[in-house]
């Protein structure tokens, strides 16, 4: 092998590591981009659910609230109940005046 053919074939070797090594910096490069990228979406995902569980807490509370309208509509009856016994004896002692 003669000196030119060391020298061509260190070259070719050369620009073929030079080749490899800008590749994989652009490769690298690549990696960290779409890393910020997905780390901007996370906090902006993060945003929207700390959003989305603030507007879901009042759903949390509807058993509270149904118990609630629960003994209010208990209530509710009781007073109906109450006001129709009290209609029905004005209405008897109506019936028994006219009488």
């Amino acid at each position: 092998m003669s000196t030119e053919d060391i020298y061509f074939y260190f070259f070719v070797w050369l620009a073929i590591a030079v080749v490899l090594v800008i590749a994989a910096a652009a490769l690298l490069i690549g990696v960290i981009w779409c890393a910020h990228r997905i780390a901007t979406l996370a906090s902006v995902a993060l945003e929207v659910v700390e959003d989305i569980e603030s507007n879901t807490k009042p759903i949390w509370e509807l058993d509270t609230t149904n118990q609630v309208a629960g003994g209010l509509l208990g209530g509710a009856k009781a007073i109906e109940e109450n006001a129709g016994m009290i209609v029905a004896a004005l209405t008897k002692g109506d019936k028994s005046d006219a009488a």
